[in-house]
C-alpha cells in the first residue's frame, strides 16, 4: 500500500482498479491511458483535492464536468465502454439504460456524449431533479443522448431500468448497458478517492493509522466503494451513512428495518430515495 502514497490520482487510480482488470481484458498501458483521459476532463490536477475546514478533513469531489461525485466514476465508465466497443465487444454497439435522481444523470450523458457505438437513454423523475441538473441533461445536443422525463419517483425510473434488465429477450436485443452503481465498473471506479483522500490525510496527520468516512448517502454505492475499499485491505475505521428525511438506511442499520416508505421532496432532491438498491 505505501508504494502507491506518491503516485499521482491517475496512477493510482490505474494500480487500483488494475487490481480487478487482467491484462488480457485491457492491457495496461492501455488502461492507463482510459484513466489518464478521465482524470483530464477535471479542473483540479489533484482530480478530488482534500482540504481542512475546521479540523475535518473534507473531500471536494465536484470539479469534474458537471460538478457531481459520479463525474469521477463516469468519466471513467464512459471511455471504459467506448474502448471495449472499439474491439467488436458486443458487436459495437451498446444503449446505456440509466435512472436518475438527478446527479447520475447528466454525469452519465456528460461521460457518454459523442462516445461511438453507445446510445444513452435517461429516466429522471418529472419536477424531481433541481433545474440545473435537469438543464444539464435535456440541453446535450449530441445524437446519441436521450432523456426521458417520467411521472413519479426515481424509485419508479429505477423500477423500469430493472425491469429491463430482467427481461433477457430485450436486454439481448437492444445490447442493454448500465450506468447505475449495479454496475461494477463504477462502483471499482469511486474506491479511487478513498485510496487518494487516506493518503492525503495520513501526510498530514503522521498518527493517524485509520481513517474514518463521513458519506452523504441516497443509493448506498459510494459508501459502499468505501467498505470495498476497506475489505481490499485499506486502513478505513468507521463508515458512517449520512442521510436525509429519506432515511431507510438509517433505518435499516439502527432497527433491522427495510421497507418502503412514502418518499419526502428535500433540498437534496438527488437523495429522495426510498429503496436503496446497493
Amino acid at each position: 500500500l505505501e508504494s502507491w502514497r506518491n503516485l499521482s490520482y491517475a496512477d493510482l487510480a490505474t494500480e487500483v482498479i488494475g487490481k480487478f482488470v487482467k491484462d488480457d481484458e485491457v492491457p495496461r498501458d492501455v488502461l492507463a491511458g482510459i484513466v489518464k483521459k478521465s482524470c483530464g476532463a477535471f479542473r483540479s490536477e489533484d482530480v478530488t483535492p482534500l482540504i481542512k475546514v475546521e479540523g475535518h478533513y473534507i473531500l471536494e469531489l465536484f470539479h469534474g464536468p458537471t460538478f457531481a461525485f459520479k463525474d469521477v466514476a463516469l468519466q471513467m465508465l464512459g471511455n471504459f465502454f467506448e474502448y471495449f466497443l472499439s474491439t467488436g465487444s458486443n458487436d459495437g454497439r451498446l444503449a446505456v439504460l440509466g435512472a436518475t435522481s438527478g446527479d447520475t444523470g447528466s454525469a452519465a450523458i456528460y461521460g457518454l456524449r459523442g462516445k461511438k457505438g453507445v446510445d444513452c437513454i435517461i429516466l429522471y423523475p418529472n419536477g424531481r431533479v433541481s433545474e440545473i441538473q435537469e438543464r444539464q441533461m435535456t440541453t446535450v445536443p449530441d445524437d446519441n443522448i436521450h432523456c426521458v422525463s417520467v411521472e413519479g419517483t426515481f424509485d419508479d425510473c429505477q423500477d423500469i431500468v430493472k425491469a429491463s434488465f430482467a427481461n433477457q429477450e430485450f436486454r439481448d436485443r437492444v445490447k442493454l448497458g448500465a450506468v447505475n452503481s449495479i454496475n461494477w465498473c463504477r462502483v471499482l471506479a469511486q474506491t479511487t478517492y478513498y485510496f487518494w483522500s487516506y493518503f492525503r490525510v495520513t501526510d498530514a496527520e503522521k498518527d493517524v493509522k485509520e481513517v474514518n468516512f463521513s458519506v452523504p448517502t441516497g443509493n448506498f454505492g459510494d459508501i459502499l466503494a468505501g467498505y470495498y475499499s476497506k475489505r481490499m485491505g485499506l486502513p478505513v475505521g468507521d463508515l458512517i451513512v449520512a442521510t436525509n428525511e429519506n432515511d431507510i438506511l438509517h433505518r435499516f442499520f439502527t432497527q433491522g428495518e427495510y421497507h418502503r416508505e412514502d418518499i419526502q421532496a428535500t433540498i437534496s432532491p438527488s437523495m429522495d430515495i426510498c429503496v436503496s438498491s446497493n
